[in-house]
């Protein structure tokens, strides 16, 4: 007959508790003995290894008392004490090997046994210990359960303690999870070694109980409380540990960061006591100054160093900073030069002293910084006699050494390149070299070195935005006194403009140029087109009555017709069509070309006329004139498949003789009329511009254009003594401009016009400009007129310019800019900056056509591009003397 047990589940859960409590402990214990050293780490490896133990020990104690039988047990109390020692034995072993951020295998095994085997030793024990009256038979499989159960949750402490031993006093969701598996494994130890006895009843006790207690509640308290504040001791005290560990850590780093600091600043500092001996100095003094002279006395000081004034003068050794210093007088940023009497090495040094006071506000030390600027002072002198020289100069004058780093910078090559000379001193030259164009710097240095010089080579240089700039450069080697080259002066010219105008005249002569062969071959043409058509005519006589020939016969007629308008088209365009001028109604023509496009342009089509009443009557033949209008209308009709604005205008322009030659050239000095045809369609990249006019070119499918539409338009405006500029922004529209001759000249108006000026004018302009050119224009435009022109090429540019001249009472923006930023945007959120800043806008395209594409330009006047300096100067003269009531409407 066996008898039942029963548990008090209360206990048990306690006993659990005991258990992860003391799994957490054991992990933190062995990250401590970890990183302690020394006899510290043995110290916290026994108190670490009582307090596991007891916890253990606690833990078993819980659990015998929770497994009650229905008769009185009692213990012996000595063999429960042999249980805590061995549980205690285990844990230092296993602590022991656990410190170990690398151990092998065979160790981690035998510490898991050891500490295994004390864990299911200590239930045992106390199984041993149980006096009652009844005897018991242990289930060999369970309990041999029990105790690979005691070394799995070793070896899992073991493993999981190399880990965390990186983590010591760190809490965290892995380390808590490894100490419940744990913590449960050591109480399922105790559990299921109990599962392995079976009781069964006897007479009398089983053996001797004069050593023997109760496990009374009273008893179970103690040991619960006993366990859970030794566990608490040592947790809190490795917490406290930690902290003046970190403390410890923190002011060494401290200590190690300060003396780094001080031993590696640039500056010269060093420390004396009140009588002037040296108590310490850093790396730097050492380096500059020598370390053996200064080790002397004040005596033995003034023969290694003698001190200068800038200006020269001697400064006695009373007069040191480290002896005024020492009278209380402190200097602050004072230049002074130290020469070294054994070397006779002199160098500048800005000196500042300072006091070392105690807590008593007493000076008990003297601290003196001397800061090198022997170089920067050398440099400047060599910026300023290089500036007197070079600095009037107009092209860039630079300097540099054999290996190609700028020595010197002129104001020029500021202008002309963008860079100040503080970004370009000490720089390669290469830095100003295209990518392609590397090779040039290395074959003009082999020149150099060889002391040749390199005269007037033309290339491409590249500025600090970004922009490519032709040059023209002469490089001439530098030469010492014994004739050796140390480097080279260069000259740069910035011969852009220059190119620009052969590039016009280039584009020029080639639409000459094909005009004239266009036009010998369309002559030709046409005469053989005139045989052709003759015979034709006669065989139509003699074929009458043969159907069939004749409808061959009208069908090489039909195709004679078309070939003569291809060779009028051809004509028209080189010039060479015989035209009957006349004088014409400008705006009535216009008109009537729109009635006509009406019929053929479609509903989706709007048109906007802008039509100036009083141009006066020009001298052109008005069928050719309807005949470009219409051409440039269906063109237009074209780029707007799905519908848009072409807008019209008519004005009266005057062109001057620098304005006809910053366009082209192809217009003389006077009065035109001047009509623009804009549209809001796809628009042209800028190699379909410049082949536009060319005869034959087209972007259309092969069925649907001839590529003769504006090349006739370009031939029919210059044979009129007129001409046409093409005007187009990829994704927002086209211009095409036309200029004609008025029939009645008027030279007295013309040159009233281009005499007009007005007084010299005061304020600052920013101008906003992609094109370089324009941009150029424009300055130089305001120049004239007494502002000053700042300038930028784009939209953030130009904002920040903003921000830091408020005084710019006026900005003139190209409407459509690359960046991200349009003109419209710019200006509106300029005046987020400047609420009375006024704005002029720069376009190609009318404000309708920009209106069209959502341009909802901020108030302000609209210049159109190409402008001249008359019509420029007196609008910004108009804006600038006049109340912009835009500026008042945004205000409100």
């Amino acid at each position: 007959m066996t008898l039942t047990a029963f548990y008090d589940y209360r206990l048990v859960t306690l006993s659990c508790c005991i258990a992860v409590l003391t799994a957490y402990s054991a992990l933190e214990i062995a990250g401590k003995v970890g990183s302690a050293s020394g006899r510290i780490r043995y110290g916290w490896l026994f108190c670490g290894a009582v307090a596991v133990g007891f916890g253990i020990w606690g833990m078993q104690c819980l659990g015998m008392g929770a497994f009650q039988l229905p008769i009185p047990v009692l213990y012996d109390w000595p063999t429960l004490l042999m249980s805590l020692a061995s549980t205690i034995l285990g844990s230092v072993v296993a602590l022991y090997v656990a410190r170990r951020k690398s151990r092998p295998m065979w160790q981690i095994i035998f510490a898991s046994i050891c500490m295994g085997g004390g864990v299911a030793e200590i239930h045992y024990f106390s199984m041993q210990a149980m006096r009652s009256r009844a005897q018991s038979v242990q289930t060999p499989w369970v309990a041999a359960l029990s105790v690979s159960i005691a070394v799995a949750s070793s070896f899992l402490f073991i493993r999981s303690s190399s880990y965390f031993n990186a983590q010591f006093g760190v809490a965290s969701c892995s380390k808590l999870r490894r100490a419940l598996v744990i913590g449960l494994a050591i109480a399922a130890t105790h559990y299921t070694g109990v599962a392995a006895a079976t009781f069964y009843p006897r007479v009398e006790f089983n053996g001797d109980v004069r050593n023997t207690v109760v496990l009374s509640a009273l008893a179970l308290s103690i040991i619960t409380v006993a366990t859970i504040v030794i566990l608490a001791f040592v947790l809190l005290s490795l917490m406290v540990d930690r902290r003046f560990s970190e403390q410890a850590q923190h002011i060494s780093q401290g200590l190690i960061q300060s003396r780094l600091i001080f031993d590696n600043l640039k500056e010269c500092i060093v420390l004396y006591d009140l009588d002037r001996n040296l108590i310490k100095c850093n790396r730097a003094t050492h380096v500059l100054l020598g370390s053996h002279e200064l080790v002397r006395s004040e005596a033995d000081q003034a023969k290694a160093f003698e001190v200068f004034l800038p200006t020269g003068e001697s400064v006695p050794p009373d007069n040191w900073p480290g002896a005024m210093a020492c009278r209380g007088e402190y200097l602050e940023s004072c230049e002074m030069q130290i020469r070294r009497r054994d070397t006779g090495k002199t160098l500048i040094f800005d000196v500042s002293t300072a006091p070392i006071v105690n807590d008593a506000g007493e000076t008990i030390q003297i601290i003196v910084f001397f800061r090198d600027v022997t170089q920067p002072r050398l440099a400047d002198e060599v910026r300023m006699r290089l500036a007197a020289i070079v600095e009037c100069s107009e092209d860039a004058i630079i300097g540099k050494d054999g290996k190609g780093i700028v020595t010197s910078w002129n104001l020029g090559a500021e202008k002309m390149f963008g860079y100040a000379s503080t970004e370009m001193i000490g720089q390669s030259i290469r830095r100003l070299l295209p990518e392609d164009r590397l090779y040039e710097e290395d074959e003009i240095l082999a020149h150099i070195g060889r002391g040749e010089a390199v005269d007037h080579i033309e290339t491409i240089r590249k500025k600090k935005n970004g922009q490519s700039i032709h040059v023209s450069l002469s490089i001439s080697p530098i030469r010492d006194a014994m004739g050796t080259v140390i480097g080279a002066s260069k000259i740069a010219r910035n011969i852009t403009e220059r190119r620009q105008l052969e590039a016009q005249l280039h584009q020029s002569q080639k639409m000459d140029a094909i005009g004239q062969l266009t036009g010998g071959v369309a002559h030709d043409f046409n005469n053989l087109l005139g045989v052709v058509v003759g015979n034709l005519d006669l065989l139509e006589r003699q074929l009458q009555g043969n159907e069939p020939a004749l409808k061959k016969v009208h069908a090489a007629q039909r195709a004679s017709m078309r070939g003569a308008e291809l060779t009028r088209r051809l004509l028209a365009f080189s010039s060479q069509v015989e035209l009957s001028p006349s004088a014409v109604d400008l705006n009535a023509s216009i008109q009537n070309t729109v009635e006509l496009a009406g019929r053929v342009l479609g509903p989706e089509i709007r048109i906007v006329l802008q039509l100036d009443k009083s141009v006066p009557i020009v001298f052109a033949d008005l069928a050719g004139l309807e005949s470009a209008l219409l051409n440039l209308m269906l063109n237009a009709r074209d780029a707007m498949p799905r519908g848009g604005a072409i807008t019209i205008i008519s004005a009266v322009s005057s062109q001057q003789e620098a304005f006809a030659r910053e366009h082209k050239g192809d217009l003389k000095e006077g009065r035109y009329a001047y009509v623009s045809v804009s549209d809001t369609g796809s628009g042209m990249t800028r190699e379909v511009m410049s082949r536009a006019f060319e005869p034959f070119f087209t972007t259309k499918p092969r069925d649907k254009g001839t590529g003769l539409g504006l090349a006739m338009v370009y031939g029919f405006f210059k044979q009129s003594g007129g001409t046409v500029r093409l005007y187009s922004e990829l994704g927002y529209g086209t211009t095409v401009s036309f200029y004609l001759p008025l029939a009645a000249d008027l030279p007295a108006l013309s040159q009233a016009a281009s005499q007009h000026t007005f007084a010299k004018e005061e304020g600052a302009v920013l101008v906003v400009d992609d094109e370089t050119d324009l941009l150029e224009v424009a300055v130089s435009y305001l120049d004239e007129m007494g502002y000053t022109a700042l300038q930028a090429k784009c939209g953030p540019e130009a904002l920040e310019l903003i921000r830091n001249s408020t005084w710019v009472g006026l900005l003139i923006t190209d409407v459509i800019m690359p960046g991200g930023m349009n003109g419209a945007e710019l200006a509106k959120a300029a005046r987020l900056i400047n609420p009375t800043l006024k704005v002029i806008y720069c376009s190609g395209f009318p404000a309708d056509a920009l209106a069209e594409r959502n341009m909802q330009l901020v108030g302000g006047s609209v210049l159109r591009k190409p402008y001249q300096r008359v019509e420029f100067n007196a609008l910004v003269h108009e804006v600038m003397h006049g109340d912009d009531p835009s500026i008042h409407q945004e205000q409100q």
